[in-house]
């Protein structure tokens, strides 16, 4: 009788004593085994490359990013299922995440348990979700206005440039080197961050590359 293969689970968390933890949950558990951890998103993009990942637990507050960033990148490249595991537990980081193709939402005072329950039960295709977030999942199926409204409306338009500013913060650029790279000053820059918050309600770089890639004006290939 063949042997069915461990399922290789990626971690991406900053804090090292949590991410040390998550390892010993994935690999004291039967089934599963450890496919890379990182503390950043650069290293996740690094170790996620080439080898099989079937499952990643993925924070959202990184030191060089957003972990949604992770998501949207490994999803598109190897379909590997995300299970979101962070202390954020507020109505836009909820939908952002659900948004973004996440399979499903925990906050960090999961118990050990029921987090190694919740792997499994995302790697068979369910959507585990924290009881604290769970609420605005509903608020999604009932199409209330207060579920839509954290995304902000989208009816103007992005200059060309503004795109442009957005697809080298998605490539992980800072202010300085995009700054640098269209030849303009980082106070321009900051005056086109704001249009680009304002046009697109948003209140971050992630969820501002998040949006523009919602509403077709770049892939996360560019």
């Amino acid at each position: 009788m063949a042997t069915v293969p461990d399922a290789m689970i990626g971690i991406l968390e900053d804090d090292a004593d949590l991410r040390s933890y998550l390892e010993n949950v994935v690999t004291n558990a039967p089934g599963l085994a450890l496919a890379f951890s990182a503390g950043c998103l650069a290293d996740a993009h690094r170790l996620s490359t080439g080898d099989r990942v079937d499952l990643c637990l993925v924070d959202l507050k990184l030191p060089d990013g957003n972990g949604l960033d992770f998501v949207t990148h490994i999803k598109t490249t190897t379909g590997s299922k995300c299970l979101i595991l962070t202390v954020l537990g507020d109505r836009t980081s909820v939908l952002l995440a659900l948004k973004s193709g996440a399979d499903g939402y925990l906050l960090k005072d999961t118990p050990h348990e029921l987090l190694r329950l919740n792997i499994e039960r995302t790697l068979r295709g369910e959507t585990p979700i924290s009881p604290q977030a769970a609420t605005f999942l509903l608020e999604i199926w009932r199409g209330a206005e207060v579920a839509t409204a954290a995304l902000g409306p989208k009816e103007e338009a992005l200059s060309g440039r503004e795109v442009d500013v957005l697809k080298l913060f998605s490539r992980g650029l800072t202010y300085r080197e995009t700054a640098d790279i269209l030849s303009i000053s980082p106070h321009t820059i900051g005056d086109h961050v704001k249009s680009i918050y304002r046009k697109l309600g948003v209140h971050s770089r992630s969820e501002a590359i998040f949006e523009a890639r919602q509403i077709g004006l770049f892939s996360p290939l560019d």
